[in-house]
């Protein structure tokens, strides 16, 4: 198993959520719980995806090169959490 790093953002009327690797997927959901699991599940699907083309999976980085790469720009209200998928080459 293998844990993606994803921000869980607050729109007006639902949430939306983004893997901070390079992994090609977003979810919405109505609720955070919704969005957690329909992202889980959007990853999973894209490292099966990306397996069955022959393609790699990025290693996932660390909370701290996120923190200390200047890119990741949070609000108040967005959630910072993992998301773990079955990935066979990185597991």
């Amino acid at each position: 198993m293998t844990s993606f790093l994803i921000v869980i953002e607050r729109a007006e009327n639902n949430y939306s959520a983004y893997c901070l690797d390079d992994v090609a997927c977003i979810a919405t959901g109505d609720t955070i719980d919704e969005t957690l699991q329909l992202m889980q599940e959007a990853i999973a699907l894209w490292v099966e995806y990306t397996l069955e083309e022959g393609g790699e999976i990025p290693e996932p980085k660390s909370l701290q090169y996120h923190l200390h790469s200047g890119e990741l720009e949070l609000s108040p209200d967005d959630i910072l959490t993992h998301v773990t998928v079955n990935v066979p080459e990185l597991a």
